[in-house]
């Protein structure tokens, strides 16, 4: 395996419990397949690993993504793209830029919001709506 680009590609994200459950169950049918052929997953193996426990190709990954994805509709866009999908969310949803930025690894939130968050429609939408609020309220009287 090899190392992140910078020293802030090394982190711990948080995830739900219903996160957490989902990828135990997926843990435990990858555990029945493997005994199925005589295998069994060890401390070793990754959750998402290739059929012997190893890492797999990220062109494996993408390839599954776009089989996934082509009966369901979707938009055709590359896995990566999430990551940009997932920070847009985010900011959407009033998480705060730091916050963002350390979950997608990134050294300062300048990057972040350069480079992985997209002004969409809601946030120039909630923009307007937030300062016609704010010159509507007595908080810039002195």
């Amino acid at each position: 395996m090899q190392s992140t680009k910078t020293k802030s590609g090394n982190r711990n994200t948080a995830i739900t419990k219903e996160d957490i459950e989902e990828l135990k169950a997926y843990k435990i049918k990858n555990q029945e397949q493997l005994l199925k052929v005589g295998m069994n997953l060890t401390g070793n193996h990754f959750v998402i690993s290739a059929f012997g426990g190893e890492l797999v190709n990220p062109y494996t990954i993408h390839k599954q993504f776009l089989y996934d994805i082509k009966p369901a509709g979707v938009k055709r866009i590359r896995f990566h793209d999430l990551r940009h999908t997932h920070a847009t969310i985010m900011l959407e949803i009033g998480e705060n830029s730091k916050v963002v930025s350390e979950r997608l690894g990134h050294a300062n939130t300048s990057i972040t919001l350069d480079k992985y968050s997209h002004v969409t429609k809601n946030l120039q939408k909630s923009s307007a709506e937030n300062y016609s609020k704010a010159l509507r309220t007595d908080q810039f009287d002195n």
